[in-house]
């Protein structure tokens, strides 16, 4: 299972923006639309790349309202729920 702390590598704790730079038969280029990181991923057998580096990079597009990545929807879609008020 893969954990997602709290930073996410972006600017202010955020989780990456991704865009496609470009692709080719052995890697795929992407940048971060926020902090401006370039990432390339290397594609192995039948075309895959690394499964769990590349969800950690692009949780943003993949976090639902429940489940494993419940935090990170509700820090982008929903701040007021994580803030702790005393």
């Amino acid at each position: 299972m893969t954990y997602y702390g709290t930073r996410f590598g972006c600017r202010w704790g955020l989780p990456h923006d991704m865009l496609r730079l470009g692709e080719n038969p052995h890697q795929i280029w992407e940048k971060c639309k926020l902090c401006g990181k370039t990432f390339h991923w290397n594609k192995g057998y039948k075309g895959r790349v690394e499964n769990e580096a590349y969800l950690k990079a692009h949780v943003r597009e993949f976090a639902q309202e429940f489940g494993a990545t419940k935090r990170v929807f509700k820090k982008l879609y929903n701040p007021e729920q994580v803030i702790i008020k005393l």
